[in-house]
């Protein structure tokens, strides 16, 4: 999941693909009509949303990230400390119980601090959520601007790529789909719950897999 959120420069453009999306749909349909104006217009605004929601889901990511790597270090120790206490009083299937709890919660807590460090949510959210800014200040600016003047309309989109293409990270599928999320209950709820998934997924899997071999085994 964190390595959705790869350097534009490695990645597929997303925003390419969203690009060539709002032109076929502004192509078919009742839409046809819709000038250079509308489309860069639509794709500013998606791209804007999708870089806010980016931002907002890789500062998620971080947090659950510090608090899930706190919790299971916790386990660690703490199993240990329990384990050498009571080292006495404790059976030799709990003692082996235990000492597999421990070496999977510091199997966990390695595993999430190198993905932590390797994945920097922090830098990302920043360099995304300065991106939106960016495109949110391009937006207003179109929007006042003589946009009659093809000239103009062609410096905008000129400026709107250097911005876009200036970002060293590319949000991911699920910030489009958010962005772009209406229709039908059941597609939204889909994608809540892939959001969800991203975001709570891997830490809540290693923040309930020690508890429940401990109360399946013991």
């Amino acid at each position: 999941m964190a390595h959705l959120d790869t350097p534009a420069r490695h990645a597929p453009s997303i925003v390419a693909l969203e690009d060539g999306a709002l032109r076929r749909r502004a192509s078919a349909g009742g839409v046809a009509a819709s000038s250079p104006v509308d489309q860069l217009v639509r794709a500013m605004h998606t791209v804007k949303a999708a870089r806010f929601n980016a931002a907002e889901r890789l500062q998620y990511k971080h947090l659950v990230s510090v608090v899930a790597l706190s919790i299971v270090s916790l386990y660690f120790v703490g199993l240990s400390v329990w384990q050498a206490v009571y080292a006495v009083i404790l059976s030799e299937h709990a003692n082996r119980l235990i000492t597999l709890v421990s070496i999977m919660s510091s199997i966990c807590t390695l595993v999430l601090a190198l993905i932590d460090s390797m994945n920097d949510y922090k830098i990302k959210a920043h360099h995304m959520h300065t991106c939106a800014l960016a495109v949110n200040d391009l937006l207003q600016e179109l929007r006042l601007a003589d946009t009659h003047d093809p000239v103009v309309v062609q410096d905008f989109r000129r400026r709107y790529n250097n911005v876009v293409r200036g970002c060293p990270y590319n949000h991911s599928r699920i910030d489009y789909l958010m962005a772009r999320s209406g229709g039908a209950w059941q597609a939204r709820l889909l994608v809540k719950l892939r959001y969800a998934a991203d975001v709570y997924g891997l830490y809540g899997a290693c923040l309930a897999t020690p508890p429940m071999v401990m109360l399946l085994f013991r």
